[in-house]
């Protein structure tokens, strides 16, 4: 079949012809008008987009000077260039200065708008197309200071038109020295406010939070030095921080009191002469004339301030040059002298305040000439900004200082702990050998009383006896009762030797169970009526033997002399008198007639030689009685019979010695 092409390259079939070339020749033409459409509407959508945002700069101004609160009538306006200084022109201070500046503005652009001023002084009020839509701060009666306060206002949409806007701005400069207004930016308003909050940053809020960590920091530093009266640095540092704040204070304050704003220029002169004494004491160099002239000058500058103002206020400004050009001169040198106090010992953070003072004394030439309008009437003051660093080297030195004084105590704690555990061991041997030497001293003590013991009673009584016997006056029942005292004298040195773990029934209990046979087979019958009886710490071998002897004699007096069938020992305490009470009951014939205190009656009919034993017996048993502390009574009872109490204290008075 013929094919005949046509223009724009779609091809047709002549004649009868299949579907699927239809098809395809449908498709192609789609295709064609869809390439030829695109371009155009793409065209005609780059005619209708708005513009992109973006931010005018406005310095090309129209300026004249009216007492008019309201936009002027058509005036005598000449043309100035922003920012405008009115130092550098020497216009009057007392008469309200109008700006009008005109701008094209394209109705389809997006977003909202914002005008953006870094900076004025003092105030203005905002006119778009005839309407006030923005003021800064108070205009009247009193007017608020915003000398060092960056301007973001929002245009409202309504007052915008499309092309030409004429913008008048209002300036009050209130009688303030450095009266003018900086470059106009209006535009988008998200861009804008990114400048703005730069802006508000370094003008506002950096001496804010600086004047805060100042006032933290001087508080610290001049507790430091109330505790430590030698550390004069932190009382100069504390100063400084103070003056510092008495300083920044106008630059966020809006509405500043005559007399803090009086302060602010001898401040500085203040705060270059404590800075000085700070360095030098922080790098321990003196130089006490230079600082003594320079206290005369601070004190000078200061009052010459205070005059100033109210003798001659024309005069003020000229002033205030005068002292900054005199510090902007003065500050190399002194960073001179700092300088080489500083790096006599190099150290970090000597390097570090160095470098604070380098930065601040650059920052406070940048500020002076900035004052003096020689870099423009919008540069901001940086010297605030300098200050951190210097508080930065002092917490290093705090910081550094801790640090060692932490290591020191870390030292310290280790030494300590070292001789700590030396001691210790030094105390454990001697401990030891003390331990050693005690039991070797009770050892040769117990041997020595043992020894005495023996020769003193087993021994002598079997000399005596052996004596007797060779004279052949001792009968074999004498030798009998002669051999079993010994043997009741070795037995009771045996049982002294037993733990009783302070137990008087213990020490009891061991006598009965030894003499208890003996009674019974004497005819004697034993009654044990004893109750619980608290313990006697100074029950020690020594003591044991006291009391058993005492109790003893006690029984072997009831047995040969009273002739008693019936022995009762009973214990008690006496909680009055802080004191144990030991009885022993015999119903015999009595032997307390040579003895006995007290009521003590006599039986009358022993012989005299017994008598005369006996009472030797009882007054052994009261001195040993005393020296326990304790104390003996022995009373004749009614109708027969005697009753030994022998008291104990439960604690031994210091005064008491052992037997």
């Amino acid at each position: 079949m013929p094919i005949k092409r046509l223009g724009g390259g779609i091809s047709i079939f002549v004649g009868p012809a299949p579907q699927k070339f239809i098809a395809v020749s449908f498709c192609k033409a789609v295709l064609v008008a869809a390439l030829l459409w695109i371009p155009g509407t793409a065209a005609a959508d780059a005619q209708t987009a708005p513009p992109a945002a973006t931010v005018t700069t406005l310095n090309d101004a129209e300026f004249v000077q009216l007492d008019a609160l309201t936009p002027p009538n058509p005036a005598a306006w000449r043309r100035v260039q922003l920012p405008d200084s009115w130092t550098q022109t020497k216009r009057p201070r007392n008469i309200y200065g109008w700006y009008r500046l005109r701008f094209e503005h394209d109705m389809r652009r997006a977003g909202q708008q914002a005008l953006y001023i870094p900076r004025i002084t003092n105030n203005v009020e905002v006119f778009l197309n005839g309407s006030s839509f923005a003021v800064s701060g108070r205009l009247l009666p009193e007017p608020t200071a915003t000398w060092n306060r960056a301007q973001y206002f929002l245009v409202p949409p309504s007052l915008l038109k499309p092309g030409s806007n004429e913008l008048l701005i209002r300036l009050h400069p209130d009688g303030y020295e450095r009266a003018g207004l900086s470059t106009v930016f209006l535009g988008d308003a998200e861009l804008l406010d990114e400048r703005y909050q730069r802006r508000f940053f370094v003008q506002t809020a950096a001496p804010q939070l600086i004047s805060g960590l100042l006032g933290v920091m001087a508080a610290f530093s001049l507790a430091i030095w109330i505790k430590r009266r030698n550390e004069t640095m932190f009382l100069f540092f504390g100063l400084m921080a103070l003056v510092a704040i008495l300083r920044l204070i106008h630059y966020y304050l809006r509405d500043t009191p005559l007399w803090l704003a009086l302060t602010a220029v001898p401040a500085l002169a203040w705060l270059t002469v404590l800075q000085l004494q700070f360095t030098l004491r922080f790098a321990a160099y003196e130089m006490r004339r230079v600082e003594r002239v320079l206290l005369v000058l601070a004190t000078g500058v200061t009052i010459a301030f205070a005059i100033i103002p109210l003798a001659a206020p024309s005069a003020y400004a000229g002033a205030i040059v005068i002292l900054y050009t005199a510090l902007t001169i003065a500050s190399p040198v002194l960073l001179c002298v700092t300088g080489y106090a500083l790096l006599r010992q190099r150290s970090s953070e000597n390097l570090i305040l160095l470098a604070a003072l380098i930065l601040n004394t650059v920052l406070g030439a940048h500020d002076s000439l900035a004052y003096r309008e020689l870099l423009g009437f919008d540069q901001p003051y940086l010297l605030p900004l300098g200050l951190p660093m210097i508080l930065f080297a002092v917490a290093t030195l705090l910081l550094k200082r801790y640090v060692a004084t932490l290591g020191n105590y870390e030292t310290l704690n280790a030494e300590l702990a070292d001789r700590v555990a030396q001691r210790e061991h030094e105390l454990k041997d001697s401990f030891q050998q003390l331990r050693q030497l005690d039991q070797q001293r009770a050892t040769a003590e117990e041997r020595q009383r043992l020894m005495r013991d023996m020769h003193d009673g087993i021994g002598s009584h079997l000399m005596s006896t052996l004596a007797l016997a060779r004279m052949g006056k001792l009968s074999q029942n004498d030798m009998s009762e002669v051999l079993a005292d010994c043997i009741d004298e070795l037995k009771m040195t045996i049982d002294s030797l037993e733990p009783v773990e302070s137990d008087l029934l213990v020490v009891l209990g061991n006598l009965r169970y030894r003499l208890e046979p003996r009674l019974n087979a004497a005819g004697i019958t034993l009654e044990w009526a004893v109750s619980d009886l608290p313990p006697l710490p100074y029950l020690d071998p020594e003591n044991v033997r006291s009391v058993l002897r005492i109790v003893q004699e006690a029984f072997t007096n009831a047995l040969k002399h009273a002739h008693a069938k019936r022995i009762t020992l009973s214990t008690a305490v006496d909680t009055a008198s802080n004191r144990v009470l030991v009885r022993m009951t015999d119903e015999g014939v009595g032997n307390g007639a040579n003895g006995g205190n007290g009521g003590n009656g006599g039986s009358g009919s022993n012989a005299a030689t017994e008598a005369k034993r006996n009472g030797r017996g009882i007054d052994n048993m009261k001195n040993r009685a005393a020296k326990l502390g304790g104390q003996i009574e022995v009373i004749a009872l009614k109708g027969g019979g005697t009753c030994v109490n022998l008291y104990l204290p439960l604690s031994l008075r210091a005064e008491s010695t052992p037997l």
